[in-house]
């Protein structure tokens, strides 16, 4: 046993003495107190949460309404990885709680517009649930006991279940999945089969990442679907990776496809064409075809925008191959936007502009 020479011995590390304090002279971020109690009853999950106070730091932080975050940024700042910051700034722009300028994203302050519980387009079942806990609760106040029978009776009982019978976290899948694809579904077992189902290192799947796997096949099959075709687990991995990679901004423009603004730029250039904009949905895989195009990349590498097709259309509709002999145009959009025939087209309306401006290359 050690000999205590001098008093120094006795006192702790410095480091653990020490402590950090805040202080606004270091630095404030100004949000308005409506905007707080907003986010406060939004509803948001945890990663959400945490990407709009990172957002709100270096938007509001900086005395800027927008600015560009990038997800490595955000894994940075909530610690969480940047696939799933990716997800949850995504989320939150569709429920327009941001507001996205390209690759800029700032806070809608525009609360009324948000697609969150606060507003009432998250069907909970808060009071539900508070319900069934108070019946749980009384009930159990009423056995307790100090027997050995009766505490294994409570060490066996389920977690608190809604009163549709599904655990509430299924619940509220599900009721994210009827309100993005506006569905009636009903069913809770394959939103439990996947969240009950051990991926890896003893972790089941995320609500997060049922989400995102729902919002990725909302885009991108162009199909109404079943949970049940969403939920087979030989598929969910696949659906997942290839989920998070669209997230991440990999493989699709990171503004969404705005049908109705181009359907209209169409119909102004070419009304003898014109297309019913309640025509123009899913169930037509021309849509699909213009979402396609939409993801694809200019000559000059960047992502495209109105402008863009606006231009496109203009080109196409000076081209031989668009008119007949008597200047007739008999092309349809449908037509042109067919993957097999886009190339073709665009690059033949292309080299015509060229050779009608003397350009040889």
């Amino acid at each position: 046993m050690g000999v205590v020479k001098q008093i120094a011995d006795y006192r702790p590390p410095l480091e653990v003495v020490e402590h950090r304090v805040a202080q606004l002279e270091d630095g404030f971020t100004r949000v308005a107190n409506e905007l707080i109690d907003a986010v406060m009853a939004s509803g948001l999950s945890e990663t959400e949460m945490c990407i709009v106070l990172a957002v709100w730091r270096k938007t509001y932080g900086f005395n800027k309404k927008i600015d560009w975050v990038s997800n490595e940024q955000l894994e940075q700042m909530v610690g969480k990885h940047h696939t799933h910051c990716s997800t949850a700034k995504n989320l939150l722009i569709t429920k327009k709680v941001f507001i996205q300028e390209g690759r800029k994203v700032g806070m809608n302050t525009n609360i009324s517009e948000w697609k969150t519980k606060f507003n009432g387009f998250c069907k909970t079942l808060a009071k539900p649930a508070k319900k069934t806990l108070a019946e749980v609760a009384n009930g159990t106040k009423q056995k307790l006991l100090t027997t050995k029978d009766n505490n294994q009776k409570t060490e066996r009982q389920d977690p608190p279940k809604s009163p549709e019978g599904g655990n509430l976290l299924a619940q509220g899948v599900m009721d994210y999945f009827n309100e993005l694809t506006g569905s009636r579904c009903s069913k809770l077992a394959p939103f439990e089969k996947v969240l009950s189902t051990v991926k890896s290192k003893g972790e089941c799947y995320t609500a997060d990442e049922l989400k995102l796997v729902i919002r990725w096949a909302h885009v991108n099959w162009g199909h109404s679907f079943k949970p049940e075709n969403l939920c087979r687990m030989t598929r969910f991995d696949g659906y997942l990776s290839d989920a998070l990679i669209w997230a991440d901004g990999q493989g699709s423009n990171p503004t969404a496809c705005p049908h109705e603004e181009i359907i209209s730029t169409w119909n102004s250039k070419f009304p003898e064409k014109a297309i019913a904009q309640h025509e123009w949905n899913r169930r037509r895989p021309a849509y699909r075809n213009l979402e396609a195009v939409w993801n694809g990349k200019t000559s000059q590498g960047n992502w495209r925008e109105l402008k863009h097709m606006s231009r496109a259309f203009d080109l196409i509709g000076k081209s031989n191959l668009f008119s007949d002999s008597a200047g007739k145009h008999w092309l349809t959009l449908d037509w042109i936007l067919n993957p097999k025939n886009w190339g073709q087209v665009y690059e033949q309306a292309i080299n015509e502009h060229r050779q009608r401006n003397g350009v040889t290359a």
